[in-house]
């Protein structure tokens, strides 16, 4: 698409698309701009479809346009993956299990999401006034729409669970709860829940649909925009979520069977500015580089030495998750050295990851007390004993995410700009989730093996090949320990951990980061300030939040 930045997007729908605004919980009037009045030419279209991009991003913690990838990425943080310590970070009581209905984080992912349904149906009952269109165009502008709306309510499905299912735009007066001959107030039929598969299970057939009206690729002055191998990257997500596995395998080949995706060569690339638009690119977050305020991955998740505030700290399961180089875990690898444990690792584990003795900044990284690296000279601000007076933003868990953080921002201090797109969907998912399907539907055959193969194999990664003859249980779990190190950083942990039904068993107690022994002899484990809770028949949904409830009266979730 047109590399637009958010501000502008956003001015764009203030100007000329502003009913938009009436989303599902704030309710404006409507009485300005509207499908009456607004839809009669073909830009009209296009600027509406453009703004219905805009709600792609998060924003839930900002009180200006800005960080929509960076709000995003926290969900890592609410995983056994990394930790954010913060206690005024919107996250912050989600990933400890002490949020209520009232969080704003919650509150910030519902609202966008349905601001963003509420354009796109707006769109779909406007649009059929304009006639100074070519039909060909008018149905990629809404199959595009309509892709983006299905994003939109598998992301409230899968953190919600059964939410209102709106297909048509939505005024005040549909919101009003009825009474019940009990006197109870009840929402109204037009937004009560619908139940999850019934959402999903209709979400895949339009996709399935919409999928013919997309181009494959775009012209450069448009990349960005959705694609036909967006919407069959979408619906294998959406089937293989629902554990319908041949056909998110079938859906999956057809990603694969495009030819239009590969992997790119360079995973370390991939995340910085070199990497923007490669190959492997499905589907971004876009940004301009050159806003006011873009995204804040350097200030969010850099480590203190650099001035960022350590948001998304690694924790220690997700570093012993990486293999040695001859392809064996830590636990089985002869390569390994516990007293230099970063040595011979997966190579993709000092992409992502800062940890003691990582170069860094023309020296050393360093988060243990009393360290010493001979011939290297330590950055200072990141010890664990405080060196600097900063604690506040020194890592608790003695690592940095490294991913997304891009050099060149740390160089021209850039604090607010970043401008790396936060990647949505891309080919090594596909692959996996193919991988997947073919695992759990018990369907192995070399073609599971070529696909993760591929991944480990990339340019500037180069691990040895999964031996063949694997069992069913061990390809599952080779799967999912490349789904963790291959993604991470990326969003997708925390929907894994709850679809596979394991967030009770990973996310409860004190989350740990590295150990280290300290002058005296004594063994010590860096941690959290907390000790996290994860009650099964609570949290593997987040709470529907407690405005939309006061309006509305839809139903809570059990034990919120």
């Amino acid at each position: 698409m047109i590399r637009f930045n958010i501000i502008l997007l956003l001015i764009i729908v203030a100007i000329s698309f502003s009913a938009c605004n009436d989303d599902f919980l704030e309710r404006k009037p409507s009485d300005r701009i509207n499908s009456e009045t607004f839809f009669k030419q073909e830009k009209d279209l296009i600027f509406a479809v453009n703004a219905v991009y805009e709600s792609l991003g998060v924003q839930a913690s900002w009180t200006w346009a800005g960080g929509y990838g960076t709000d995003m990425m926290r969900l890592e943080t609410m995983t056994d993956n990394a930790l954010d310590d913060h206690g005024n970070n919107a996250n912050y009581k989600l990933a400890y299990g002490i949020a209520s209905s009232y969080d704003g984080y919650c509150e910030g992912w519902w609202n966008t999401r349905y601001r963003g349904i509420q354009r796109v149906n707006r769109i779909l009952e406007g649009e059929k006034d304009i006639t100074d269109i070519e039909e060909d165009f008018r149905a990629r502008l809404l199959a595009e729409a309509k892709f983006l709306r299905a994003y939109f309510y598998f992301d409230l499905a899968y953190l919600f669970g059964d939410v209102p299912y709106l297909t048509e735009s939505i005024t005040p007066e549909d919101t009003k709860p009825t009474t019940g001959t009990d006197g109870e107030y009840k929402a109204s039929e037009k937004v009560k829940r619908t139940p999850k598969e019934e959402i999903l299970n209709d979400l895949t057939k339009q996709l399935s649909t919409i999928a013919k009206d997309l181009p494959i690729q775009y012209d450069e002055n448009e990349k960005g925009r959705v694609t036909r191998g967006a919407a069959l990257a979408l619906k294998a997500r959406i089937l293989l979520y629902q554990e319908k596995w041949d056909e998110a395998a079938a859906a999956a080949k057809a990603v694969m069977d495009l030819k239009t995706y590969s992997l790119y060569p360079s995973y370390q690339k991939m995340f910085d500015y070199d990497g923007l638009g490669n190959s492997e690119v499905i589907f971004d977050l876009q940004v301009m580089p050159d806003v006011d305020k873009g995204e804040f991955y350097y200030m969010n998740f850099g480590p203190n030495s650099i001035g960022g505030w350590s948001c998304t700290c690694p924790l220690q399961s997700l570093v012993d998750t990486y293999e040695c180089i001859d392809g064996k875990s830590i636990s089985e690898s002869s390569l390994f050295d516990p007293n230099n444990p970063y040595a011979n690792r997966d190579p993709r584990l000092g992409y992502s990851i800062l940890y003691p003795g990582h170069d860094w900044q023309g020296g050393v990284f360093n988060t243990i007390p009393g360290a010493t690296y001979p011939g290297k000279e330590i950055v200072p601000g990141d010890s664990y004993d405080n060196d600097n007076g900063s604690g506040w933003n020194v890592t608790p868990t003695g690592y940095n995410q490294l991913k997304y953080i891009a050099q060149s921002d740390i160089d021209e201090s850039k604090h607010w700009e970043n401008a790396v797109h936060f990647i949505l969907i891309r080919y090594s998912d596909v692959l996996l989730m193919y991988a997947e399907a073919k695992v759990e539907a018990n369907d192995i055959d070399n073609s599971v093996y070529d696909a993760i193969d591929a991944i480990r194999g990339r340019d500037d990664v180069q691990l040895p090949a999964i031996a063949k003859g694997k069992s069913r249980e061990e390809l599952r779990q080779i799967v999912r320990r490349e789904r963790r190190v291959e993604l991470a950083f990326e969003g997708l942990r925390l929907l894994d951990i709850r679809r596979w039904k394991i967030a009770h068993e990973v996310m409860p107690g004190k989350p740990e980061g590295l150990t280290y022994t300290d002058s005296e002899g004594n063994s010590k484990t860096m941690t959290g300030g907390k000790t996290r809770i994860f009650e099964e028949n609570k949290h593997y949904l987040w709470p529907i939040p407690q405005s939309e409830i006061d309006i509305s009266h839809i139903s809570q979730n059990p034990k919120w």
